[in-house]
């Protein structure tokens, strides 16, 4: 590395001296041409590129690298450069010059680029060991050497390749590599480096040590194989072989740089490297089979000597075919495969396991073809295996183009691969029939059972080429532009006569009809699949008649083509219903029974069963309905019949047969049906929505709204009716319809009393009298009416869910104009109640109070506490005279009437409580002793039906007296607590003291039952007193859980002392342990309490402590001077010879102590003790400011904002002027106890001002201020001995003028504040 002196490049570079700089030539070898050379200087801290001209003087600045944050002082970098060069196009004058830079720095690696004298920043990454050299192997590669003997070889994006030691055995690190010390760190020390240590010539690292030389060699990529080879790794050999193939070379310096000159330099050592793999293993699997029978490696030797060996065998077989398979497929070599490995596996006798290999392969689409004596030899060792499917599902994932169509076909044919039959000619010939035909001519010769598996493949088939998908599933689609012809295709064969004229299914269908289809043997193995998958030939969304084009996103290239249009599809849809009607014979008044075998054969079946009728009878129809085929009179006749004689169930996924037929009566002219048969066969099967439309037709509107009337289900038709007949009739017919609704309305009210009362508003507002006279003979009507009243009143709105509910689609296309026209006025609701708004008179109010009492009394209490518009007295009556508790205690407590209330709502306590009482102990009585623990827990005793209304009582009585306590009297307020107490006590009192619970005697001794069960044998003596005193401990427990819920509620009305008496005199006789639980809850509560009062009083004295120890700790400092100035003689404050000592001010100045007193000697008698500099800034500031006399004859200044002081100002003033008040001497508890004994000697005007928050400490509230010079007007001077806030007497006046300390804050860090 060639040096330069320091001397000149330090004074260039800013002051680097002493250190040698090192530089590198980055352009050697480069063009002539180019005028100058590119320099690199390595020093200390920085790596400087620049570029040298031809005069040595001119220097072109490039790029400046700094020494890398984290790398260790001292350190030098290592830098190794690399020159390439990318020629383009047109000449080799064109081309980019690259020069690589990379940099070692400590544990820093720098890789850069120099392109047309820009340095770019390519990639920055870190080592594990500090590096001492670093070398390029090329432009690619980059090799690192570090301290702990490593070389590690990196790409120049820094991802490691290699690594390894270059120290050998029995040497240390000195003796590999060496270096000098040279240079020195910025402490004078020296420093190890190892510059030009290292070196590369070619693929060759070459490490210089002290006496010897060390040589790495990356070794070719061959030789890396065979390495692999030789240790016995085959896999890693291989892996690494195929690795290279994909062009991953990084850390490979023999190879061309494009991956197809890789792979063709590569591929005969490629297939060489297989075949020995397999050479190697075979021999190696002969040779143990050898030594095991001792017979040369006989098969049959070895199954009679050992079969576990034998799968062994094949399974080592297996993984070498493996291998085999999918390097060969990697590599693109399946000439290899299926020649020459193929070849080798049947001269071992294993070429089923070979075959077997490929099935995976092929699977996964890794294998896309076969040759014929593979596909042939594969196919004949499946089936021999039984594994037929899985062949088929080979077939199925390969390429048809590379197959021997022919063989494969006849392959599929002799074993019965149908799909894979299918696949071959739907995808090989875009032939779709010829299938059909090899599944029909199956059918035709088998048995019905043996053929069942065939037509269901055949009908998915069908379906999926109907849907316009290819089969097998997930083959794609089939062309649009193709699709009709596929499905007319398809179709017209199922239409056609069939050839079989020998079959049974021929001949029974022929006898029948005449004639047999191609559909006839579908239709005989399952006729609802059959019509379900000729339905999605005919498949359009919604089916409705005017939509019937295809998909609009077939491109303008396909318009010329036979796309499906409308009429041709219908027409194709008209011939499949008709073929369908005559082979059922729905043209004559008796339907065709066929008869499938002989009449006398035990086989013989009849076709088409009820089922089957009615699966046709619905396809026919549901076509019909949609206007998308024709039917006469006679096919109507029966499908009208079979639809009102329909008892079979239905989905949501099925149209209802009601629907139905009033669909097809929307459809198909009355001409075409007899209204009166129609109409007889609607009224047998209680169609009340047919008969009502028929009735509408016939202008009979009343039999039509007595029709709608009685449909439940549907209540919103006959309303939708009588809107739509309101609105057309007119004169008399208008006047006689409303009469006869009128009439009938208790029974529209109780069809939908929303509806109901949406038609009084909108029709029949007029008549709103009349109509609640004609409810009054109906109460349940009437209540209903008023119960929607009072709803809309109270929201404003109705619920017309039902509206939307199940079957609104089939709903608003049968009736979408009146629906609609129904649905509009609904939405003009609210509108509607404004314009005809029903008044809720008293009387109407309590006519529906009465009404709700007897109907719904538990929805008397809400109604109300919502409704507020009612007579009290007479409402509290009506609750009264109907026994509705809950709702006249709420009366008695709006009325004042609290005593009553509560006596209301615990009224019937005591039935409940032994209602209770009762069911728990038929639950002790009945439960065995191993299961009483399960229900003595008292929550599980609480979840019974009959403890329900005990614990309503608890807590409806609980919230009347919380509700109440804060407005009553606290005598009174006690009185009502303890009347809850009492008869909550009372029954805890009768378990404790009597034997026997309820009174009713349930607990029987000796040879009487107990609840039916004998005690002699099932229940002795002991057991059912056991269960007795559970039963007791049990309700004990609840009951005072009950107590102990009403205590802990009033204790925060209640003083716990009265409680307390209360409880000892009320149960004074009783023990102790009887309350226990009552008296714990109190006890506790009262322990909350204290806890949550100390834990308060903690809080505050730690704040306090907290606070006082802040301040302390704020004004207990040492000073220090701001300079070792004295601020009065400017001499040097630590100067030789002076004998005097110093003094520190609180403002950081400094004085010599003599010059101090020569100062006050010079000075006048009121000299003021402080600091003399900021005393007299602060005398000059007080002159230039007039006071003004207050009323208590102090002087005050003019408050001055934002007052801007000059000069510069050191943070220890405000801790001068703060001490100078004499603040620091008062702790703000002391202030507080001040204030609050109200001393009229202490003066607001000097406390300083309080925060809430803790003061800041002392080093905090300095590191905040601003640093200002001077002293504010408002700063005074601290005087020598100052004096506490509440000693203060009133200032007396000197000659100086009169003056007051003006306010402060030691718990504020603005200085400058202004108060």
């Amino acid at each position: 590395l060639p040096t330069s002196s320091s001397g000149g490049l330090g004074s260039m570079m800013g002051g680097v001296v002493g250190v040698d700089s090192g530089w590198k030539f980055f352009n050697e070898g480069s063009s002539p041409l180019e005028d100058g050379v590119t320099v690199m200087f390595i020093m200390h801290q920085h790596a400087l590129v620049v570029r040298l001209r031809t005069n040595i003087d001119h220097v072109d600045h490039i790029e400046n690298f700094s020494r890398p944050e984290g790398a260790r002082e001292g350190s030098i970098a290592y830098a190794a450069w690399k020159y390439t060069s990318s020629s383009t196009d047109s000449s080799p004058i064109d081309e980019e010059r690259v020069s690589w830079l990379a940099l070692a720095w400590d544990r820093q690696v720098q890789v850069a680029k120099l392109v047309k004298s820009k340095m770019i920043r390519h990639k920055d990454w870190k080592l594990d060991s500090a590096a001492v050299g670093i070398a390029w192997l090329n432009d690619q590669m980059l090799a690192v050497l570090n301290l702990k003997g490593q070389l590690c070889l990196f790409s120049k994006d820094g991802s490691e390749l290699r690594r390894t030691i270059f120290i050998l055995d029995g040497f240390v690190f000195d003796d590999s590599i060496l270096y000098h010390t040279h240079f020195s760190n910025r402490f004078g020390n020296p420093e190890r480096h190892f510059n030009n240590s290292v070196a590369v010539r070619g693929a060759t690292v070459y490490i210089l040590g002290p006496s010897f030389l060390t040589v790495s060699r990356l070794l070719p990529w061959k030789e890396r194989i065979e390495a692999l080879k030789m240790a016995g790794d085959w896999m890693g050999a291989l892996d690494m072989a195929m690795k290279l193939y994909d062009g991953h070379t990084q850390g490979v310096v023999d190879l061309p740089r494009t991956v197809d000159s890789i792979r063709g330099a590569i591929m005969p050592y490629l297939v060489e490297l297989l075949l020995s793999y397999i050479g190697y293993v075979f021999e190696y699997i002969s040779i143990a089979l050898s030594n095991h029978t001792g017979k040369g490696g006989a098969i049959d030797g070895l199954i009679d000597a050992d079969r576990s060996l034998l799968t062994q065998r094949e399974e080592q077989y297996a993984r070498v075919g493996g291998v085999a398979v999918e390097f060969c497929v990697h590599i693109g070599r399946n000439d290899i495969l299926f020649d020459t490995v193929f070849s080798k596996f049947v001269a071992a006798q294993s070429g089923g396991i070979f075959l077997e290999v490929l099935e995976p392969y092929i699977l996964k689409d890794m294998l896309g073809s076969l040759p014929p004596e593979i596909m042939q030899a594969l196919v004949e060792h499946y089936s021999g295996k039984g594994w037929l499917q899985r062949v088929e599902q080979c077939i199925l994932h390969m390429d048809i183009s590379s197959l021997d169509f022919n063989q494969v076909v006849r392959l599929c044919r002799e074993h019965g691969l149908y799909g894979a039959l299918i696949y071959l000619f739907n995808q090989g010939l875009n032939d779709f029939r010829t299938p059909l035909e090899e599944l029909l001519s199956v059918i035709q010769n088998a048995t019905r059972k043996d053929a069942t598996s065939t037509c269901y493949r055949m009908l998915v088939y069908l379906k999926y080429c109907f849907q316009g998908l290819a089969f097998p599933p997930g083959h794609g689609t089939i062309p649009r532009a193709q699709l009709h012809a596929v499905r007319k295709e398809l179709l017209q064969f199922m239409l056609e006569d069939s050839k079989m004229l020998t079959s049974e299914v021929f001949k029974g269908f022929s006898s029948s009809s005449g004639k047999c289809p191609n559909i006839c043997y579908l239709l005989w193995m399952d006729t609802e699949a059959t019509l379900e998958v000729v339905k999605c030939a005919f498949a359009q969304e919604n089916f409705e008649p005017t939509s019937s084009t295809l998909d609009a996103s077939v491109s303008k290239d396909e318009e010329d083509t036979d796309i499906e249009s409308p009429d041709s599809q219908n027409i194709l849809l008209q011939s499949v219903v008709d073929a369908i009607i005559h082979i059922v014979g729905l043209e004559n008044e008796a339907i065709h029974s066929v008869v499938v075998g002989t009449a006398e054969s035990e086989e013989s079946e009849l076709w088409p069963s009820v089922s089957d009728f009615g699966h046709i009878v619905e396809f026919v129809s549901f076509f019909v309905s949609y206007k998308r085929a024709n039917a006469s009179q006679r096919v109507l006749k029966h499908i009208l019949k079979y639809l009102t004689s329909s008892t079979t169930s239905y989905d949501d996924k099925k149209m209802p047969p009601q629907k139905e037929v009033l669909q097809l009566f929307n459809v198909v002219p009355q001409t075409d049906w007899n209204s009166d048969y129609v109409l007889n066969l609607c009224l047998d099967a209680h169609f009340h929505q047919a008969c009502g439309m028929i009735y509408t037709a016939r202008n009979q509107n009343l039999a039509a709204l007595d029709s709608y009337m009685k449909d439940t289900m549907e209540p919103y038709h006959a309303f939708i009716f009588i809107n739509k007949k309101l609105l057309q009739l007119a004169s008399d017919e208008a006047l006689s319809f409303r009469s006869t609704v009128i009439s009938r309305f208790a029974e529209l009210v109780n069809l939908s009393r929303e509806c109901a009362f949406v038609l009084v508003i909108d029709h029949f507002h007029d008549e709103i009298q009349q109509i609640l006279a004609e409810l009054h003979s109906d109460h349940c009507s009437l209540f209903l009416f008023l119960k929607t009243a009072i709803e809309v009143h109270l929201s404003g709105k109705l619920d017309f869910s039902e509206l939307t509910a199940r079957n609104y689609e089939i709903v608003e296309s049968l009736y979408s104009g009146d629906l609609e026209d129904y649905l509009q006025r609904l939405s003009n609701l609210p509108k509607l109640f404004d314009r005809n708004p029903i008044s809720m008179t008293d009387k109407l109010v309590e006519l529906y109070l009465e009404l709700l009492c007897q109907y719904e009394p538990r929805s008397v209490l809400k109604f109300l506490e919502t409704f507020d518009s009612y007579r009290l007295e007479r409402c509290l009556l009506l609750c009264l005279d109907y026994g509705v508790t809950d709702a006249a205690a709420f009366l008695q407590e709006r009325v004042g009437d609290v005593a009553s209330a509560l006596e209301l709502v615990l009224a019937g306590l005591d039935e409940k409580v032994n209602q209770f009482i009762a069911s728990v102990e038929n639950a002790f009585s009945r439960t065995s002793s191993k299961s009483i623990s399960e229900i003595e827990q008292p929550d599980i005793v609480l979840n019974m039906s009959e403890a329900r209304p005990v614990l309503d009582v608890l807590r409806s009585s609980i919230g009347l007296c919380q509700r109440n306590s804060q407005r009553l009297d606290p005598e009174e307020s006690q009185l009502l607590w303890f009347q809850l107490v009492d008869n909550f006590s009372d029954p805890l009192k009768k378990l404790y003291g009597s034997k026997v619970v309820n009174g009713k005697g349930c607990w029987s001794v000796g040879g009487e039952t107990t609840n039916g069960h004998p005690t002699g044998k099932g229940f002795s003596q002991k057991m059912v007193n056991s269960a007795y005193q559970r039963c007791l401990n049990t309700l004990r427990r609840v009951f005072s859980q009950f107590v102990g819920e009403i205590i802990e509620a009033m204790a925060g009305y209640i003083p716990l002392p009265a409680i307390m008496a209360k409880l000892l005199s009320d149960n004074g006789s009783q023990e102790f342990g009887d309350f226990k639980l009552v008296i714990h809850r109190m006890l506790s509560m009262y322990l909350y309490e204290k806890r949550i009062l100390e834990t308060a009083k903690s809080v505050i004295e730690d704040d306090s402590f907290y606070t006082l120890s802040l301040l302390k700790r704020g004004v207990c400092h040492g000073f220090a001077p701001q300079t070792f100035v004295c601020c009065v003689c400017n001499c040097s404050l630590s100067k030789e010879g002076a004998i005097s000592a110093v003094r520190v001010f609180s403002c950081g100045h400094a004085t010599h102590l003599h010059c101090e007193s020569e100062q006050s000697k010079s000075s006048n008698k009121d000299f003021k003790d402080g600091c003399p500099v900021c005393l007299s800034m602060s005398d000059t500031q007080a002159r230039n400011k007039s006071p003004i006399l207050a009323e208590n004859g102090l002087p005050k200044y003019p408050v001055v904002e934002h007052e801007v002081p000059y000069g510069v100002h050191h943070n220890h003033e405000t801790d001068h002027v703060e001490r100078s008040r004499g603040l620091h001497q008062m702790s703000r508890f002391e202030i507080l106890n001040n204030l609050q004994k109200g001393q009229k000697s202490f003066h607001i005007e000097t406390v300083p001002p309080l925060k809430l928050s803790p003061p800041a400490i002392y080093h905090e509230k300095i590191q905040k201020r601003v640093s200002l010079v001077g002293e504010s007007s408002r700063h005074s001077v601290r005087s020598g001995k100052p004096q506490k806030i509440w000693h203060m007497k009133e200032p007396k006046s000197k000659k100086s003028g009169n003056w007051l300390p003006p306010k402060s804050s030691i718990f504020s860090s603005d200085k400058n504040q202004v108060q």
